[in-house]
């Protein structure tokens, strides 16, 4: 009985984005790491909204990529371009690892949970930018920052500064209510 599908991606190998498992074609009836906690683990389980949420993004994205590839960038409204960005966002900063690097290329569930709930808080964040080449140099800032991130241990000082400078380049583009 097959229990998962990892669906293999020449086209995100061939841009090196590792692992090439591309996320819009994979499956798994297994219960995902981010949204169950083992016995022994007091940290908290991401809802299956935020899962869904955060695949339903990654759709988006693709599909305003596809729209662009047709009709250019500027053939795109700045909303459907910030979608776009937070579909690779996603993907670079959180759906690839480093596999090189001792902290991101393995990563334990709890440090996976706290991860995706950082992520999740992002993509939900309704951004305000002056026009799309702003949007991107903000996601280029963001990626980077969050890859750092990614490298740090939980417990370390550096991680929190980090996790803090990004909670204010997000309050910077969040749209006022």
């Amino acid at each position: 009985m097959v229990g998962a599908f990892h669906g293999l991606s020449r086209q995100r190998s061939d841009a090196r984005r590792f692992p090439a498992i591309d996320p819009l074609d994979s499956w798994s009836k297994y219960q995902s790491v981010v949204s169950h906690v083992h016995e022994g683990d007091n940290s908290e389980p991401c809802d299956d909204s935020d899962i869904e949420a955060a695949r339903e993004i990654l759709r988006e994205g693709n599909e305003v990529n596809q729209m662009m590839k047709v009709v250019g960038e500027e053939g795109t409204s700045l909303d459907d371009f910030i979608i776009y960005l937070k579909g690779e966002y996603l993907d670079t900063a959180y759906l690839q690892q480093d596999a090189y690097h001792d902290i991101d290329g393995v990563s334990d569930a709890r440090r996976q949970r706290y991860m995706f709930r950082h992520m999740t808080n992002i993509l939900e964040t309704d951004m305000v930018f002056e026009d799309k080449a702003a949007a991107r140099v903000f996601f280029q800032r963001l990626t980077q920052t969050t890859k750092d991130w990614n490298r740090v241990a939980l417990d370390r000082d550096e991680f929190r500064n980090l996790e803090q400078h990004m909670a204010k380049m997000i309050d910077e583009v969040r749209r006022s209510a």
